[in-house]
């Protein structure tokens, strides 16, 4: 996959911007993202699409203030898996493993699906020896150790600062990130979500990481066609129980129930975006009995794809 280019300013980058592999990984697989912040800011400000080399399981010692810009789908976070759509705003804390997935149909793309804001809680952990009233950022950082997902009013103004931050110079960006990280800590507690579960403990090997990666790539590729749990344990050199019990325990999520929730994704992907027949919307999203794919899709939504497209 070819590098994107390089934005003004700052030389071309051997991958992908401001990620190189750490030591004895691979770069579009290794666990560990290594973030090299633009020169003369501590604060790096990226966007991205959907699908991209950054939309993978991985964690980094960055905390990472995040904005989806367009689609709908399922975020993992550490041992949580959670539907997001537009306009969702999170905060991983360092080491949090996370991962977004959207709802697509065939060939399709997201063009700058994400805004992210991401810097080292360790630059903040200096500072505040000089500057007292950066003492709070760390309890900041504490909270999102287990991620935190904003909503109301309080999601609504930081997104308005994440979009702005594409604008501004390295000064504005700071300012804009204590802003940022006002509204995380003023945000009342109804619109202020844990996300992963109390007491989490995220596995930060780099087998993890390269197991998870592939398996999300097998379901991604292969959702119109036959999913075996069986064939994903032989992909991740694991035994079949042993893979239910691995795959569960780090996502948070069965395999089959992330299958069964990512088709139906994809099926009510479909019946909003176009005139497709259930039918053919039953075969895209791999179910091969229409009764079936009719049962799953309400047990998911709580009605019939018909319905579903009526509603819509």
């Amino acid at each position: 996959m070819s590098s994107p280019p390089a934005r003004p300013g700052i030389p071309p980058r051997p991958s992908t911007p401001g990620v190189e592999p750490a030591p004895g990984t691979k770069a579009d697989v290794g666990d560990l993202e290594v973030i090299v912040p633009d020169a003369g800011t501590s604060v790096r400000w990226w966007t991205h699409g959907y699908p991209d080399p950054l939309a993978r399981w991985h964690h980094h010692p960055e905390i990472e203030f995040h904005l989806i810009r367009s689609g709908s789908g399922q975020m993992l976070a550490g041992d949580r898996a959670i539907d997001f759509e537009a306009g969702q705003v999170t905060l991983m804390g360092p080491h949090l493993p996370h991962n977004w997935l959207s709802d697509l149909g065939p060939g399709e793309r997201l063009p700058e699906r994400d805004v992210l804001c991401q810097v080292l809680p360790a630059r903040f952990e200096a500072a505040s020896g000089q500057l007292p009233e950066l003492a709070a950022m760390g309890a900041l950082v504490d909270r999102a150790r287990r991620g935190i997902m904003l909503s109301g009013d309080s999601r609504e103004r930081a997104a308005a600062i994440l979009e702005s931050m594409g604008g501004q110079g390295p000064l504005g960006r700071l300012a804009a990130l204590l802003e940022l990280a006002r509204v995380f800590l003023a945000a009342p507690a109804a619109e202020a979500h844990p996300i992963a579960s109390a007491g989490y403990v995220p596995s930060l090997d780099d087998a993890t990481a390269s197991r998870i990666n592939v398996v999300l790539d097998y379901v991604e590729t292969h959702l119109a066609e036959e999913i075996s749990m069986t064939r994903a344990a032989e992909l991740v050199a694991l035994s079949p129980s042993a893979f239910s019990r691995f795959f569960h325990a780090t996502a948070g999520i069965t395999f089959s129930e992330l299958v069964r929730r990512r088709r139906v994704a994809r099926a009510c992907h479909l019946l909003r975006t176009t005139d497709l027949p259930v039918a053919r919307v039953c075969a895209l999203s791999g179910y091969t009995n229409l009764s079936n794919f009719n049962r799953r899709f309400r047990e998911e939504t709580g009605t019939t794809p018909s319905a579903y497209r009526r509603r819509d």
